[in-house]
């Protein structure tokens, strides 16, 4: 059952949603009917009804003719466009948060600890969980709107294809050493290496995506 609070229950139901899709419990095509995660979630079939509208605008859920509402599988070329954006608006939000940052570093240095005690424990989930974390932190320091609803957005696009690439552990681990290269041009005050410390990982992550086989995406 959803839990209540300031935000609306359509918002938590999307929540709800978006956190299946990307923990693999919902999958890429899969159809999703309002009375079953009305039930689901305990909460009535017009707040489900809304919450579908939402992660649709999103681009998390599709709708499709004689289907109805489906999780998004997104194509290759559409998976370029989302990385390539999504590498320039991280990048502007490391150049921002910057100044902040770089004069009180703690919650990226805690955040950045966490990840290396995860490599360390070979702990896939901890990891996941401070990497979300992480790249959360610079468009929360940035403290512009407009670019946390986009990044938010994009981020929705791409849960599915994040938890694939989870798979491939090695991969994953490895994209730690792009992190402390982001933590080290922050703590050094270095605006353009941190930026594009910053693209190059988001860069980096989408050619791993696009090294899965052809039944991950969705026909052009």
């Amino acid at each position: 059952m959803i839990e209540r609070d300031t935000l609306s229950t359509a918002q938590h139901v999307a929540s709800a949603i978006a956190q299946a899709v990307r923990g693999g419990h919902l999958v890429p095509g899969q159809r999703l009917t309002e009375t079953e995660l009305a039930s689901r979630y305990g909460v009535s079939r017009s707040s489900v009804r809304e919450a579908f509208q939402r992660l649709t605008v999103d681009g998390l859920l599709a709708f499709e003719p004689h289907r109805g509402v489906t999780v998004r599988r997104l194509s290759r070329r559409e998976v370029d466009n989302l990385f390539a954006v999504r590498g320039a608006l991280e990048a502007l939000a490391v150049g921002l948060a910057l100044p902040v940052l770089h004069v009180a570093p703690a919650r990226l240095l805690a955040l950045q600890a966490e990840m290396d005690e995860a490599v360390e424990a070979n702990d896939m989930a901890k990891f996941s969980d401070a990497n979300t974390r992480f790249h959360g932190l610079f468009p929360e320091i940035a403290d512009n709107a407009v670019l946390t609803e986009t990044l938010t957005r994009l981020s929705n696009s791409l849960y599915w294809l994040q938890f694939r690439m989870l798979v491939d552990r090695e991969h994953v681990f490895a994209s730690n050493v792009e992190h402390r290269r982001i933590v080290e041009a922050v703590l050094a005050d270095d605006r353009s290496t941190a930026e594009a410390a910053m693209r190059e990982h988001v860069v980096a992550s989408g050619t791993l995506i696009q090294k899965l086989s052809d039944d991950h995406f969705a026909r052009a």
